[in-house]
């Protein structure tokens, strides 16, 4: 069922991460904001990757009467080497995307694809990026 209404959503969804980050997401969603976290395998560095963004729904546009929100944030990233020889990294992230929320309530899914640059400040300041697809299940 299409549906070019943005769909009332519940706080909380949980699901799977692929991209840079592999590993689990959730968001805690709100009106026209929701926070977004990850945990998992950094594909670039082979660290432990965690990330959390505010994510904003900049505007939105329709394909098929299917909305599609496109969202905006701000964040930070902390890349946690798995041995002694590695160093931590943290980061300023930009995470901007698009997002689908399905309108079937027996199906409540949300997809996400976002790509994120950034500032590493540490170990040294450099320029980072990430990218994300990510599907979410919402609990009613």
């Amino acid at each position: 069922m299409a549906c070019s209404k943005k769909v009332n959503r519940t706080a909380v969804a949980v699901g799977v991460n692929l991209g840079t980050n592999m590993g689990a997401g959730v968001q805690y969603q709100m009106k026209d904001f929701d926070l977004v976290g990850n945990v998992g395998y950094g594909l670039l560095h082979g660290v432990l990757s965690v990330d959390a963004a505010a994510s904003y729904t900049v505007t939105n546009f329709t394909i098929n009467k299917v909305r599609i929100d496109v969202t905006g944030g701000v964040g930070g990233y902390l890349g946690v080497p798995f041995t002694t020889d590695g160093d931590l990294a943290v980061s300023v992230i930009v995470p901007v995307g698009l997002k689908y929320s399905m309108p079937n309530k027996d199906v409540p899914l949300d997809f996400y694809l976002r790509v994120s640059p950034g500032l590493q400040v540490l170990p040294e300041l450099d320029f980072v990026w990430g990218a994300n697809l990510a599907v979410l299940w919402r609990f009613n």
